[in-house]
């Protein structure tokens, strides 16, 4: 049988698509209704028809585009599969996660992209279909160029028309384990550095209870790790804490109380503490720091560092009475020639509250006359090479009248102190009424 040259009928070429297919029967529609017997009606009928089939044609291109850009721009790498695992479709990104290109990939199955998968995972995506489920599961991926990754598939099967098709998602978990071993050696590097310094540190949480510690903070408080952590705050009884004059501080005054209370840090508070383990008063500067989780109202945790200053604080109480025995203050004049550091007693011989700052212009206003140029002089021509001494009077900061001995010195102006350091002595009872010294 001849076959008829304007029939509408084509041989099925198995190659080409469905698109192709429908292509040649419009193209044969067009040439059918352009010969000059075509009824006129069924031309009219035909172009109208061929206008429509060519917009729904351009409004399904535009989906396919945007689905393609959509899908193409996920992270993570997207497949396609019929219900026997074949690839039908996938993504840029699993094309870089496999290392092929599309093409490669649409002659692949999953269980051949996704080797070490379960083999039982068939039946798992059946009965997650049957369930709307989604199924998940960790493998390993070898590509063809023999790189491997652990990846993590997330699968979900459902219907495409009458089709059940199945669509995988597989992350690449290289970079959150990169980032997990990161984390890792920090933490450990952290704990080593923790256990190496020689400052203490103490983890309270909310309830006052120590939840961690370091070697150093064992050490400082002599007491080992399990008691240090079995401590609770009942047990702080036995303690005794007082703060830097030696007053008694309840528990809700100590820094690390404050911390979690206030919420805001507490600097260099300085505590002495004795306990039953402890021989003798031990004084530390602490900071306590508040550490807030997911609920930023209240503090969750306190971490608290400090650093033993038991012989510091020890020197300073000595140098403190020595000063006092023999009234003697002793100050410094800071770089700048104008801000200045005075001790406890330089404030007692002129009669200053220690809560007023001290300056080069508040010490030269207690002196006048000739006393007063003779140390603004003084104070301008110090060396290092030798020290000056002043004998003058001062009138104090209540109207009292003394007689002091001045001894000042710069200080090397390439060290870090730099300025002049000097000291005061109330020498009043050593002179007479007029100023003279009374004999031996």
């Amino acid at each position: 049988m001849t076959q008829n040259p304007h029939s509408l009928e084509s041989p099925t070429d198995p190659i080409r698509g469905p698109a192709d297919a429908a292509d040649d029967v419009w193209t044969q529609l067009a040439e059918f209704v352009s010969r000059p017997d075509t009824d006129p009606v069924l031309r009219l009928l035909v172009n109208e028809a061929t206008a429509v089939h060519r917009n729904l044609r351009g409004v399904t291109a535009t989906i396919a585009n945007r689905y393609r850009a959509l899908i193409d721009a996920a992270p993570d790498a997207i497949t396609l599969h019929d219900e026997n695992g074949r690839v039908l479709d996938a993504n840029a990104t699993a094309c870089k996660l496999f290392g092929q290109d599309r093409d490669s990939l649409l002659a692949c199955s999953m269980q051949s992209l996704i080797p070490d998968l379960d083999s039982a995972i068939t039946g798992a995506l059946a009965a997650a279909f049957d369930s709307n489920g989604i199924l998940t599961c960790r493998s390993r991926i070898r590509r063809v160029d023999g790189s491997h990754s652990n990846v993590e598939v997330h699968a979900h099967s459902y219907l495409d028309a009458q089709n059940q098709r199945i669509i995988a998602v597989t992350r690449d978990l290289a970079a959150r384990e990169s980032a997990h071993d990161q984390l890792c050696r920090s933490e450990a590097e952290l704990r080593q550095t923790l256990r190496d310094m020689d400052t203490g540190v103490v983890v309270r949480n909310r309830k006052g209870h120590i939840v961690s510690c370091n070697p150093a903070a064992c050490r400082i408080l002599q007491i080992s790790e399990p008691d240090m952590l079995a401590l609770r705050t009942d047990q702080l009884a036995q303690w005794c804490f007082v703060d830097a004059t030696g007053a008694d501080l309840a528990t809700e005054a100590l820094p690390w109380a404050r911390a979690m209370k206030t919420g805001k840090a507490v600097e260099s508070a300085v505590c002495g503490v004795h306990s039953p383990t402890l021989n003798g008063m031990r004084w530390l500067s602490i900071t306590s720091v508040p550490r807030f989780g997911d609920n930023a109202v209240e503090a969750d945790e306190v971490v608290s560092v400090f650093a033993d200053i038991t012989p510091i604080k020890q020197d300073a109480t000595l140098f403190s009475h020595a000063q006092s025995l023999i009234n003697l203050g002793a100050w410094q004049l800071m770089p700048g020639g104008e801000r200045m550091l005075w001790s406890a007693q330089m404030h007692a011989i002129f009669d200053v509250p220690p809560s007023i700052p001290a300056s080069r212009e508040r010490l030269l206003n207690h002196f006048s006359g000739m006393d007063q140029r003779r140390l603004r002089q003084a104070l301008d021509t110090a060396r290092t090479e030798e020290a000056t001494e002043i004998t003058a009077r001062i009138t104090t900061a209540i109207g009292r009248r003394r007689q002091v001995r001045i001894r000042l010195r710069a200080l090397d102006q390439g060290s870090a102190a730099g300025g002049i350091i000097g000291c005061v002595q109330d020498i009043t009872a050593e002179v007479g009424h007029d100023g003279a010294a009374t004999p031996d």
